[in-house]
């Protein structure tokens, strides 16, 4: 027996510890709202590449650099049932395309490292590495052949471009200028890269047991095109643009390349884009998807197949009101794997042969890491697909939908973002449109802590595209704005994608108009929820969120600052000026800029902006070539000459995708809170009044 004050004791002991121990706990749960160095905690999981037979999948794991700030990737592969995680490649600037060798037990990529390239094997059940080729720049698009001989890529070769008269040589140690350019070229810029280089993409064939590459395609053509290989091993598939239509930049066919004639012949001969040509398991037929040119930007890509030789074309989708992005074939040869958006999900499901949908998974999520695009990728084979998954608390993470249908993440990539950071959630909403009562759906985030009884100001973010769409994806400078103590709202008006056709095409030679009063709806409902000052309200968003923030700062003064990031402010200086301006000029509006000026005016926020007395501060990237610089600039002094109080950002080395780089996020996101915060408090009345 024990005495009692043995037992006071050990009582007093238990508690003790209990108490210790939840005082711990209480410590380690004690979590604090993001802030700006908690974007360097962030990892995500990107384009995954299974095996033939389902077992083991390769995929990019991207993380934030804190040192060079940069997104560095790594190729990584995972068995299919979560286990085995392990890095293949290491020490690279960046690694590229992926392939696994018909049998699955070793896997191709590309690593970079400075200005070279290499093609590598990795045999997965050893250390053996070799490497493929030599003197490569570039190359993608892997593929091995079904007999396991070759393999098949793609890579940028140069030629000498035209010149224009000659110059006499300098002197020995001279410094002259670089010699001047002359171009022909359709497209000779573009977004993310600047100036092109003289350069066509050419297809290659390396033997697998090592050997000199042999170029199979020659000329002024681009193959620039995943590779799919004949059953047979005796020729590719590749989508390129055939009928070189300088109009017509996105008419795309399928081509077959024979590798005994090298010559190319057309597949698919349809005026639209048709690309991403699949073999189904048994060899019998090919998939594709596709869809016949219309007049406008956006189509709804339907999922077609053929026998080889290219009899017996079937539309397998055009029943349903969808837009297929990716597809893949089921190993019974009938179904089919098809990815798309509907109402701010991104959709993995399966299309049976009597041409219903089941869905698998609804819960696909994107690389986009500053904004909650609706995005996922997929790869599947043998009847499991790896998926990227994620929500608007989960940065993308890898995971699973096996042969049964069941999903699993099988990647925790975000665990210590997640155990010292409290993130904000998100509530889904839908208000009718005041224009013709169609369902209009957007999002509520509150901030961290949030007290019903007190009053936020709001920040309304718009979409680009604006055939796009924002939904219930992780968004990290939202989750800054949220930390801010703004409740911040966005939404997708008519123009988005994922509602059907019709709601799409709403926009059709229409942007902006009507969006405009889709997003004022959504401002009304969360207004009348009760917690928003309405005197404190903000709006910004980005290309054609950036046109629209333009736009609703034209028509209203309810906002009391604004942020118009690489906005469109000219239409007929963008059609002229940017990568995309064949594809304006000739589906954007029916008209071109010189037959019908009035029309591109009418639609462009220049023209309104001598109603503007909102503060609004334009935001874009220097090396931005899809809405160049000088658009944000034609705005920044026509406010000025207006007297409204504006700021130009300019953001060094950025493109369109302004926010590529951490830093550049953060600046982003500072700058914007920056400007609001100047405006947080309502204007001084002038004297006298």
């Amino acid at each position: 027996m024990y005495s009692p004050q043995v037992l006071i004791t050990a009582i007093f002991q238990i508690l003790l510890i209990s108490f210790s121990t939840l005082l711990l706990s209480s410590v380690t749960l004690a979590k604090e709202p993001i802030s700006a160095m908690d974007v360097f905690k962030i990892a995500y999981a990107s384009n995954p590449v299974i095996s033939a037979d389902g077992k083991t999948i390769a995929f990019h794991r991207y993380s934030m650099d804190v040192m060079t700030d940069q997104r560095k990737n790594d190729l990584w592969v995972i068995d299919a049932g979560g286990k085995k995680l392990r890095q293949i490649s290491k020490g690279f600037d960046a690694v590229g395309a992926a392939a696994f060798t018909q049998s699955g037990d070793a896997i191709a990529f590309v690593a970079f490292k400075g200005d070279t390239s290499h093609i590598y094997v990795q045999q997965l059940n050893s250390s053996k590495r070799s490497e493929l080729g030599e003197d490569l720049s570039g190359p993608a698009n892997l593929a091995f052949s079904p007999d396991g001989k070759w393999l098949a890529f793609t890579m940028p070769v140069a030629y000498k471009p035209e010149t224009m008269g000659t110059i006499p040589s300098p002197p020995e140690g001279a410094e002259w200028a670089e010699p001047i350019v002359v171009e022909t070229r359709s497209q000779f810029r573009v977004d993310g890269g600047g100036y092109l280089p003289f350069s066509r993409h050419q297809v290659f064939l390396i033997p697998t047991q090592g050997g000199a590459a042999q170029q199979l395609t020659q000329g002024q053509q681009d193959h620039n095109s995943a590779i799919e290989w004949l059953p047979d091993s005796s020729g590719l598939l590749l989508s390129i643009n055939f009928k070189n239509n300088v109009n017509k930049p996105w008419d795309t066919d399928i081509v077959r390349l024979d590798l005994k004639t090298r010559q190319l012949s057309a597949f698919t001969t349809q005026s639209g884009p048709d690309s991403a040509p699949k073999i189904s398991p048994d060899g019998k037929r090919i998939a594709w998807i596709g869809h016949k040119d219309k007049p406008s930007i956006y189509h709804e890509y339907q999922l077609y197949t053929a026998k080889l030789d290219g009899s017996d074309i079937r539309e397998l989708t055009t029943d349903h009101d969808l837009s297929v992005i990716d597809f893949a074939w089921h190993p019974d040869n009938q179904q089919h794997y098809i990815q798309y958006e509907d109402r701010g999900q991104n959709v993995l499901a399966l299309l049976a042969a009597d041409g219903s949908v089941s869905v698998l998974t609804d819960k696909l999520s994107g690389w986009e890491l500053d904004q909650p695009y609706v995005q996922g990728q997929f790869s599947a084979s043998a009847g499991v697909a790896a998926v990227t998954l994620g929500d608007t608390i989960t940065p993308t993470e890898l995971g699973v939908v096996d042969r049964q249908g069941r999903v699993q993440m099988i990647t925790d990539f975000n665990r210590s973002l997640h155990d010292s950071v409290q993130l904000a959630t998100v509530e889904e909403h839908i208000v009718k449109s005041s224009v013709d009562q169609r369902e209009i759906q957007y999002w509520v985030m509150r901030p961290p802590n949030f007290d019903v009884n007190k009053s936020y100001p709001m920040m309304l973010q718009i979409h680009g595209g604006p055939w796009a769409a924002y939904g219930p994806q992780f968004a990290a400078n939202n989750q800054l704005y949220a930390a801010a103590g703004y409740v911040v709202v966005y939404g997708n008006p008519r123009g988005s994608t994922g509602y059907g056709a019709d709601f799409a095409h709403t926009i059709d030679f229409n942007f902006p108009n009507r969006d405009y009063d889709d997003l004022m709806d959504m401002v009304d409902a969360t207004v009348a929820m009760g917690f928003v000052d309405k005197e404190r309200l903000y709006v910004f968003g980005g290309s054609g969120g950036g046109t629209l923030t333009a736009w609703i700062v034209g028509k209203t003064d309810r906002f009391r600052a604004a942020v118009a990031v690489n906005p469109v402010i000219n239409w007929t200086s963008l059609a002229l000026t940017s990568d995309l301006d064949k594809l304006i000029t000739n589906y954007w509006f029916t008209d071109l800029p010189w037959e019908n000026p009035m029309d591109y005016w009418s639609y462009s926020p220049l023209s309104l902006v001598g109603n503007v007395t909102t503060p609004t501060m334009l935001m874009t990237g220097e090396e931005d070539w899809r809405t160049p610089i000088w658009e944000a600039e034609q705005y920044f002094n026509a406010l000025q000459i207006e007297g409204v109080d504006t700021a130009l950002v300019r953001v060094p080395g950025a493109s369109h995708q302004i926010e590529y780089r951490p830093s550049q996020l953060l600046a982003k996101v500072n700058a914007i809170l920056a400007w609001f915060e100047r405006y947080s408090k309502p204007p001084k009345a002038p004297k006298g009044q």
